[in-house]
């Protein structure tokens, strides 16, 4: 996606292994800033970071961004979720998958994007592809999970996938002015 872009692409753990960003922030969009921020300044080098998850609205946005924390294991995180909504009917079962994306400089952020997927919670896990919460979540629109779809569908609706495309088009615009 960054093809036709004057960038060289590296991470963190390339520039800067010993980094290690803690994530405190009350909503995702302070998680990314904040990771995007620290980097860049530590760096010097323009940042994009993301912070992402899931919240169920019968779980007032649980797991939130305490989703990856929410326990160990992809495996416990389903779990203990579906066991969290198993009193629960399918019509209150609605979540969402929420993506932030910040991208900063040495100097301060440039930029802040937002995506969602709306879909529910069903009630057991469906499909090897994807990772963490993608078996238990039926986006809108479709009858499969985002763990049963193909990496083109789910990229083509997914939160991160937007983001990205919105991300890449800032780039792609602000390169443009900084010349």
């Amino acid at each position: 996606m960054l093809a036709g872009l004057d960038l060289r692409v590296v991470t963190l753990a390339d520039v800067a292994p010993e980094l290690d960003i803690p994530e405190h922030g009350e909503t995702f969009m302070d998680n990314a800033r904040h990771k995007a921020l620290t980097a860049a300044r530590e760096t010097g080098l323009l940042t994009l970071a993301d912070d992402s998850g899931l919240a169920v609205d019968a779980l007032h946005g649980a797991p939130g961004v305490h989703s990856k924390r929410f326990a160990e294991t992809d495996a416990a995180r389903i779990a203990k979720l579906l066991d969290r909504l198993a009193d629960v009917p399918d019509a209150h079962r609605t979540a969402r998958f929420h993506s932030a994306m910040a991208i900063a400089t040495p100097e301060g952020v440039v930029a802040e994007i937002e995506e969602t997927v709306e879909g529910r919670i069903i009630h057991a896990p469906r499909g090897t592809q994807g990772f963490g919460y993608d078996p238990i979540f039926l986006p809108e629109g479709f009858d499969r999970t985002m763990a049963e779809l193909s990496m083109e569908e789910k990229n083509a609706i997914s939160h991160r996938g937007k983001a990205f495309r919105r991300a890449v088009e800032f780039l792609r615009g602000w390169l443009m002015s900084e010349q």
